[in-house]
């Protein structure tokens, strides 16, 4: 059984185990192997998700994907971030969204895609962004399959720092947007 709920503090270590996992395997070849398998990549994320910095944030919303009984993914949605120093732009955004690869192929990404969409329509949001890894063909075919188009915008992205891990080489990264 699929569900989708707002996240609980208690959903911090399935949480992780999704966004780590998600990342292990879905960037695979895309961030080197010692990047992505450091003991400090899971630890990083682990600290960040007890942290609970996405907790009560009444314009954005994070939402646990729920795979029989099983938290397996999430998606944080809110405004559209920007620039400092730019104007906002109205749009709403899908600043993250992972599962767990146990999940992949399950439904739970369109059920919890189909969710983040309407908590972003419940925001007030008619127009919405997301990015997304150039070279990751997987993400990119499931984001158009679910309605998603391609802006042509596109980015160099940093890619998140860890203390003691070689900091990755920048990566492109590709705009899609959507009519909520």
């Amino acid at each position: 059984m699929i569900d989708v709920r707002p996240a609980l503090r208690d959903d911090a270590d399935a949480l992780c185990d999704a966004h780590v996992e998600g990342w292990r395997v879905g960037y695979r070849g895309l961030f080197a192997d010692a990047y992505l398998d450091a003991d400090e990549f899971d630890a990083t994320r682990r600290r960040n998700w007890h942290l609970g910095t996405w907790i009560g944030h009444a314009e954005q919303a994070m939402l646990a994907g729920v795979l029989d009984g099983r938290v397996l993914g999430f998606a944080h949605c809110g405004p559209e971030r920007i620039d400092e120093g730019q104007p906002l732009t109205g749009r709403g955004e899908v600043f993250g969204f992972y599962l767990h690869p146990s999940a992949w192929g399950s439904g739970l990404a369109a059920a919890l895609m189909a969710a983040s969409e309407d908590a972003l329509r419940a925001r007030g949001y008619t127009d919405a962004v997301l990015w997304v890894l150039r070279d990751n063909p997987r993400a990119r075919a499931f984001y158009e399959k679910a309605g998603w188009t391609w802006s042509g915008a596109e980015t160099l992205w940093a890619g998140p720092q860890m203390p003691g891990v070689p900091k990755p080489d920048p990566i492109a990264e590709v705009q899609y947007v959507r009519v909520l």
